[in-house]
């Protein structure tokens, strides 16, 4: 299996066309032209990987350099070369690469809450997913998180756990004796306001909002 970044919007196509709408449903997946507009500013950054069969799968991250946090967008494996240890792979090699290129102070990840949301053949089973980025050194940071809306008539997702799959250290507010991050929510808000306010086209309101807000009062959270 070859696993490569890519630039190209003809491999973004195939990737969207065969790859994320196979996994994701319509709220949670941005439309083709919002994702080729943010890979040709290059704030989309794509990993694909591939074999003698043809794309295996693929990995998308959103960058935000003013705040220096890096969003794992879209991780998925094609229809029928799931469960092949393809994930895992790919997912390694996509985050050491953006680690390397962009230096990002933390890196997070969406996931549907087990508790909230049921598995289904098409889109995968939550616990298993959860389980999966656990393995991964994924810690859940304690927030009641709900997904920004991901295109125009779109609606949020709630019900969704907010990731974070690795931080600098130096960068944190610090570390525990058992090693629980201390996580400086003042980045960390603006990051999300950056994320809601790109993905629905204006500054996020509403009681999702709001929960998400309260939950950040304090100077750091512990994850």
């Amino acid at each position: 299996m070859h696993i490569r970044t890519t630039t190209s919007p003809v491999d973004l196509t195939r990737v969207h066309d065969d790859v994320l709408r196979p996994s994701f449903p319509d709220d949670e997946l941005a439309d083709l032209p919002t994702l080729q507009a943010m890979l040709a500013d290059g704030t989309l950054r794509l990993v694909v990987a591939q074999d003698e069969h043809g794309l295996r799968g693929a990995a998308i991250a959103e960058w935000f350099p003013a705040t220096g946090v890096l969003l794992l967008a879209y991780l998925a494996i094609a229809p029928g070369a799931r469960g092949g240890g393809v994930g895992s792979t790919l997912l390694d090699h996509a985050v050491e690469a953006w680690r390397t290129d962009l230096d990002p102070w933390l890196v997070v990840a969406e996931v549907e809450d087990p508790a909230q949301h049921t598995g289904s053949e098409e889109h995968g089973d939550p616990t298993a997913r959860l389980r999966f980025y656990r393995r991964h050194g994924a810690r859940v940071l304690p927030l009641p998180y709900t997904q920004p809306a991901m295109h125009a008539g779109g609606r949020r997702v709630p019900g969704l756990l907010l990731l974070a799959l690795c931080a600098s250290g130096d960068r944190l507010a610090g570390v525990e004796a058992d090693g629980t991050w201390l996580v400086p929510t003042a980045p960390l808000r603006a990051f999300l306001e950056e994320y809601f306010t790109l993905s629905e086209g204006t500054a996020p309101t509403g009681p999702e909002w709001d929960a998400i807000v309260g939950a950040l009062t304090a100077d750091t959270i512990r994850a």
